[in-house]
């Protein structure tokens, strides 16, 4: 019996279908330590009031107002090129107040995406897009609620975000340059309110594989 007979095979890590193939693909298939992508939630880097669902994709408020966020497991590798996800509103509360983003690690999990530096949120109740400090946003898009499904692409080629809602893409949020590290990020305010991530395990409302050809 040879060394090789013992040895623990390696996982193969996530990977979304449209990044299949992608020289990130490529290289992690031969990789001592493949690079991650976002594949659940972080147990450990959410706000108070934040409760995770048991497949730790899932998100529900229970607490009291102030805002509570949450990023995920792993970074958004730049080796990607481009990165999407969505986040299917199930209840949006009684104010949608929800935003959906990109966050850096040191950016606070007790508020909404967007609302520091290194981080980008577009906000459910006004339809802006908060970014770098912004209290007051920009105006983008259109609101949305419960039994929407947003999605936020970060595009690391020609560093640009931009959001989809139900499959439709919204246009160019940002062209500014994120540097770091980059979580997806999901805040909530209201009670009761309800989401589902979706890092790609199942498939997305927008073409992002159109897309990212």
């Amino acid at each position: 019996m040879n060394d090789t007979d013992d040895a623990i095979p390696i996982e193969k890590p996530f990977i979304p279908k449209y990044l299949q193939n992608s020289p990130l693909d490529i290289y992690n298939r031969t990789a001592e330590s493949p690079i991650l992508l976002p594949s659940k939630w972080n147990l450990t880097d959410h706000g108070r009031g934040m409760w995770v669902m048991e497949n730790q994709l899932g998100i529900e408020y229970i607490g009291f107002g102030l805002a509570a966020a949450i990023r995920s497991d792993h970074p958004i590798p730049q080796e990607a090129g481009i990165y999407y996800f969505e986040v299917d509103i199930i209840d949006s509360g009684q104010r949608s107040l929800i935003g959906v983003g990109f966050a850096g690690k040191k950016v606070g999990v007790n508020i909404q995406p967007g609302w520091r530096s290194s981080s980008i949120g577009y906000h459910g109740d006004d339809g802006l897009v908060f970014s770098e400090r912004s209290f007051r946003g920009n105006v983008y898009g259109p609101l949305y609620c419960s039994g929407d499904t947003i999605g936020c692409c970060l595009n690391y080629y020609d560093d640009t975000v931009f959001y989809t809602k139900n499959g439709i893409n919204l246009g160019i949020a940002s062209n500014r340059i994120f540097t770091g590290d980059m979580y997806p990020m999901v805040g909530m305010r209201n009670l009761s309110a309800q989401a589902e991530v979706n890092f790609g395990s199942r498939p997305f409302k927008f073409d992002i594989e159109y897309y990212a050809k």
